[in-house]
């Protein structure tokens, strides 16, 4: 991988190691917290949510959800996006299986509540089965974890934007903002992954501990970059309000500035 400056190449290599380090500090503290809430900010299509249960439901638009130990599957033409309560945004393609493993959340209060960074810390750990997945986590807290699992590897997502997608022909990975750490599966041979940046690791690739091939963002399919871009308004749709005496967080949705310009019912006059 090619990086400009060794003051970059310092840089990023310490904010990795600082990762992997808050990592394992965030598990060990993983007994103080309870699990977080999703809201489902957009459904299309045939959307079925397992819990650990083997129950299945249809998810309806504006439900909170509790995510942990779920398995998500879409089917044709279908979709789900997905604001969570750490502040991610978590965004489901058609014809696709993830299965969010643990996704926990330590309770914050009221004087922590924040729009713009995560209140509190959290553990997300999410396996692509197969198909689309895309997730951001511009307001990550620098304690929290967040690892998606793929067949050939596994993901760090510190601060970014990013696509996921897995299908017989391997991993394509694509940061349209941020920083990623792909881990292969050996997990002593990893690639930094920096905006603008996208690249494919096929089954074979992965075992030797090689990049298959690497891409620009132009030369993508328009709907990835869709995907990416209303994953990212998911993630700005819900405000979670913190919950009373150690409760899970409120959600409250977060109307567009296009509702606020809709002209009202019945207009009012008002006589001097």
């Amino acid at each position: 991988m090619y990086i400009e400056s060794k003051p970059c190449w310092k840089t990023l290599c310490c904010l990795v190691a600082a990762g992997f380090f808050l990592g394992g500090v965030v598990e060990s503290n993983a007994e103080d917290m309870a699990e977080g809430i999703a809201v489902a900010t957009s459904i299309k299509g045939s959307v079925q949510i397992e819990d650990a249960e083997s129950h299945s439901t249809q998810p309806k638009l504006h439900d909170t959800l509790i995510l942990n130990a779920c398995t998500v599957e879409t089917g044709k033409n279908a979709h789900i996006f997905l604001a969570l309560s750490n502040g991610m945004g978590i965004g489901i393609g058609e014809n696709s299986a993830v299965r969010f493993e643990t996704f926990i959340q330590k309770p914050f209060t009221e004087k922590s509540e924040r729009l713009s960074y995560e209140p509190s810390k959290s553990i997300l750990s999410v396996r692509l089965i197969n198909g689309d997945l895309a997730v951001v986590s511009n307001n990550l807290s620098p304690l929290s974890a967040a690892r998606v699992f793929l067949p050939t590897g596994e993901l760090q997502i510190h601060s970014a934007t990013c696509i996921i997608q897995y299908n017989d022909m391997g991993a394509q990975i694509t940061a349209y903002s941020g920083l990623l750490t792909y881990k292969y599966p050996d997990r002593k041979q990893r690639e930094l992954i920096i905006e603008p940046q996208s690249i494919r690791i096929s089954p074979q690739s992965a075992m030797l501990g090689e990049v298959t091939e690497s891409m620009t963002l132009s030369s993508l399919p328009k709907a990835v970059e869709q995907l990416a871009q209303a994953t990212q308004h998911a993630s700005k749709r819900v405000f979670f309000k913190a919950g009373h005496n150690g409760h899970p967080p409120r959600p409250v949705l977060i109307a567009s500035p296009g509702h606020l310009d809709q002209p009202v019912s019945r207009p009012y006059e008002f006589n001097k």
